[in-house]
């Protein structure tokens, strides 16, 4: 149950119970999603080993917030509220004004939505800790907002860099973590908080920049009031002051009166000295009193403004211009406070739950944990759907990770290289039942000049479609997809699920597609035996590529393989993938993403293939082979080598990927000893929509294959990429 805590209380300071981190939570958005933010900095933080609570600075009260956190501390221990009164104070204000009800020695400041990726905090800890710093600063890179804001932005961070000889990139995101000190000795005030680690560096806290994973971005685009700019400006010029004068202030005000003192007297002094030894008149000259008015200027104007900076700069530790309204702290509940329901009186609480076979503890009210094992087995049957915030992808790979419909195409780093590719966002919907994730689907609007206007999940992908624990959470999944995919007037939805759901038990309209199918089996235990696991034929072709001395050995040259890739792909009369697409690939999956080349004993690559790592499984995903390599058996050596490879490094599963059903790939893989799997590709079509029939081996496309296998390779090259983003 919350508490209203006199506004000057301090925080409890129970030492067995005091978090090592206090994320500091900024929220002027009375829709903000706080169970998300709790939950994704829970996750992050859980991952590390690190125990956290959450400080919810409210600026400007919401009723609806308030309830919403105050149901909150109702479900955790590790969540309080400090409520401003009024609204506009600004971070400055509300950061300091949490501190007080902060327990953690480390703090973490942040806005109201996951504009940075809660992963980043692991790496921030560890080089605070590693490197003895106060101080880290974020630098988002790269940007995902409008190049204007990106622009502007870099603007302002560079007239910084220049006046305060601090570099930092990225003074305009809050997403810091300081050790407390910091916060308790830096003085700020107004839009200070901004400019937070320059005021630290010039305290002598050791200030440090990294790079964090841009998630969300929120606010204006574009040009801002031209009050806003002159407020910068301003704000550049007061901060150049404080953090380069207020130790010298002398220097400051002398060279700005020098400067107006001598051109007063540069103007002032040859009338005067005329009037004096010529006796020439300065009554017609009425320079001589802008020379006078300069001097004056350049004596005294500056102290208006400054001296009154400096003093609040000085003094504002002991200034408390705010006023808290409330302190809305977690803390121990009645049991029959605890068992009330929305609108039901203490009275009905206490009649419904007399029957209850629970211990009253002796004042006629049941015991709360019994309360809230009921309460809980009640609400976990409720299914929740909501679209996920930028920051979840942590947790949603996770869940990925452990749910058995999960894939590699469903996880962040396919969906974000999708997305860089199409230049579009995802659809995505996560079902929860309590607290926990049990569904997803992420799927993707296409405007193909090939298939028209359609719905995918997942574009590029083998797999996708729907990851789901149980049935119900599958039915409403889909029929969220169906009805945004009505509302486009889209064809068809695409489903590439690996086994296909039971569209009856589901109780929606889905056409089942088996035209293509895969190939996955377990790896053995050792090396040496992928050999013998491969049929007698392939095992021979294979002993010819070692016979001619050809080696797999791990790269990185993703031109090499792009040239080899579109080489291959352009024999099979099919376009290749844009070159971009790789490089997105390898930095979002990281080592999740490999790269072999098969080399011949010359060094020469004759063949490539680019593999993802996806829990205890890799899958040879790109792939190409030179139209003559010169040594036989390239094919099958460089996938029994890739085997063996994967043996060594711990995988113990081989998905050889899809292809269609009686294709020559499918016989190859079934050669070398895969069973076929078919695939459970389904399809909710519109009245006028059919099913996809782009596929090379169809007969109405052979004169384009033809066409496109006869072009000169500067051609395809340039052509490729685009036509491939057509043909998710």
């Amino acid at each position: 149950m919350t508490q209203v805590l006199d506004a000057h209380a301090a925080p409890s300071s129970d030492s067995a119970s005091v978090p090592e981190i206090s994320v500091l939570i900024y929220v002027t958005d009375p829709d903000a999603q706080i169970h998300v933010l709790v939950r994704s900095y829970a996750h992050a933080l859980k991952e590390i080993g690190r125990s956290g609570e959450y400080v919810f600075i409210l600026d400007g009260q919401s009723p609806a917030m308030v309830e919403r956190l105050e149901r909150l501390q109702q479900e955790r221990d590790d969540v309080r509220v400090v409520a401003l009164q009024g609204g506009g104070h600004g971070e400055s204000i509300a950061f300091r004004a949490a501190l007080g009800h902060a327990r953690g020695r480390l703090l973490l400041t942040a806005w109201d939505y996951l504009q940075i990726d809660p992963k980043s905090i692991g790496p921030m800890i560890e080089r605070l800790d590693r490197e003895k710093l106060d101080l880290i600063s974020p630098w988002r890179h790269p940007r995902i907002d409008a190049k204007l804001n990106q622009w502007q932005s870099s603007l302002f961070n560079w007239s910084l860099r220049l006046l305060s000889k601090v570099g930092l990139h990225d003074l305009n995101c809050c997403f810091r973590l300081m050790r407390r000190e910091v916060l308790e000795e830096v003085a700020l005030y107004g839009d200070l908080f901004r400019f937070l680690p320059i005021m630290a560096a010039r305290r002598g806290f050791a200030v440090r920049e990294v790079q964090v994973v841009h998630r969300e971005e929120r606010g204006k685009t574009g040009f801002f009031g031209v009050g806003v700019y002159f407020r910068r400006l301003l704000d550049i010029v007061a901060v150049a002051f404080l953090t380069r004068f207020t130790h010298k202030p002398l220097r400051f005000f002398g060279i700005i009166g020098l400067v107006l003192v001598t051109i007063g007297l540069a103007i002032a002094l040859p009338p005067v000295f005329s009037r004096v030894f010529i006796q020439s008149s300065i009554q017609d000259r009425p320079i001589v009193l802008l020379g006078v008015v300069l001097i004056s200027f350049g004596l005294q104007f500056i102290g208006f403004g400054l001296v009154g900076e400096i003093i609040i700069f000085t003094q504002s530790k002991d200034l408390k211009d705010y006023k808290i309204d409330r302190i809305l702290t977690s803390g121990k509940v009645t049991p029959l406070v605890a068992a009330l329901r929305p609108g039901e009186t203490h009275d009905a609480a206490a009649s419904r739950v007399a029957g209850a076979d629970v211990d009253t503890g002796g004042d006629d009210a049941p015991r709360v944990e019994v309360l809230e094992r009921l309460e809980n087995a009640a609400a976990s049957s409720e299914l929740r759907l909501r679209r996920p915030s930028p920051g979840e992808d942590a947790m949603l790979d996770d869940f990925l990770a452990q749910c058995p419909r999960g894939t590699v195409y469903h996880t962040s780093a396919w969906r974000r290289m999708v997305e860089s590719e199409l230049r579009v966002d995802a659809d995505c919907v996560v079902v929860e039942r309590g607290e926990s994730i049990v569904g997803y689907l992420p799927w993707f609007g296409i405007k193909s000049m090939f298939l028209g206007k359609v719905s995918i999940s997942m574009p590029f992908a083998v797999y996708g479609g729907i990851a789901a624990t149980d049935d119900e959470a599958a039915r409403r999944l889909i029929e969220v997809a169906i009805e945004r995919t009505k509302e486009r007037g889209h064809a068809y939805l695409e489903l590439r699920h690996f086994e296909a759901y039971d569209a009856a038990k589901l109780g929606v309209d889905l056409v089942h597609n088996d035209r293509y199918v895969t190939f996955v089996r377990d790896l053995p235990t050792t090396p040496e035996a992928c050999l013998e696991a491969i049929p007698r034929k392939a095992r021979a072709e294979v002993r010819k590529g070692i016979q001619a001395g050809l080696q797999l050995v791990e790269s990185d040259d993703l031109r090499r393989f792009h040239r080899l890739f579109t080489e291959n792909k352009q024999a099979l009369g099919s376009p290749t993938v844009p070159f971009s697409m790789l490089k997105t690939l390898r930095a979002n999956f990281g080592q999740n993403c490999v790269l072999h080349e098969v080399r011949t004993g010359s060094g020469r690559a004759v063949a490539a293939v680019l593999s993802l790592r996806f829990r205890d499984q890799i899958l040879p995903y790109y792939s190409g082979v030179l139209a003559d390599p010169g040594v036989p058996g390239v094919n099958n050596y460089m996938y029994w080598a890739l085997m063996a490879w994967a043996v060594e490094h711990g995988i113990r599963s081989f998905d050889f990927g899809r292809s269609r059903k009686d294709s020559g790939p499918a016989s190859f893989k079934r050669n070398m000893g895969f069973e076929v799997q078919p695939l459970g590709y389904q399809y909710w079509l519109s009245p006028s929509g059919k099913l996809p029939d782009f596929t090379p081996d169809n007969p109405k496309l052979s004169g384009y294959k033809r066409a496109w296998q006869k072009l000169p390779r500067p051609v395809v090259s340039a052509l490729g990429g685009k036509l491939f983003r057509h043909l998710p």
